[in-house]
């Protein structure tokens, strides 16, 4: 019981100064504001600027590292999207390449095709153009003004 007693009053004059302690930071907070109070206008003034100075400082600061975070994760995602459409023309070319090859391999089989045929008679029209009258459809010249069967004017 005496052990309890003791422990009693330990904590009492724990919580005695405890509260005495929030008294003193109380009275000091105070004291302070009201030093500052009783300074004069452009004294307080000054202080409030260094004040604003200091927060702006330090927003600054945190917005910096903030920009820094994002530059990064965008330097990231730009060499990510960098890898991948390099990616895609590597697949385009592929593909693109082996359009060409099938479009020669079809080229050489169809040159292949006109060798192995035996020749062929070609009709090669005349040097000189021709023309047909359209009165009786006999040959005329490309330069003739009259056809010569029936006389027409061309």
């Amino acid at each position: 019981m005496e052990n309890n007693n003791n422990q009693s009053t330990q904590y009492i004059q724990f919580e005695y100064k405890a509260q005495e302690a929030k008294k003193k930071t109380k009275i000091q907070q105070s004291s302070i504001e009201e030093q500052y109070y009783n300074l004069p206008l452009k004294e307080r003034i000054k202080i409030r600027n260094k004040r604003i100075k200091q927060k702006l400082k330090e927003k600054s600061q945190e917005i910096g590292e903030k920009a820094k975070i994002k530059s990064k994760q965008l330097k990231i995602k730009s060499q990510e999207i960098s890898e991948k459409v390099r990616e895609k023309n590597r697949q385009l070319n592929h593909k693109i390449q082996k359009k060409i090859d099938e479009h020669k391999s079809h080229q050489n089989q169809r040159n292949n095709r006109a060798r192995v045929q035996p020749n062929a008679q070609v009709n090669i029209p005349n040097s000189i153009p021709t023309k047909f009258c359209p009165e009786c459809g006999h040959k005329v010249s490309f330069s003739g003004k009259f056809c010569p069967s029936c006389g027409s004017t061309q």
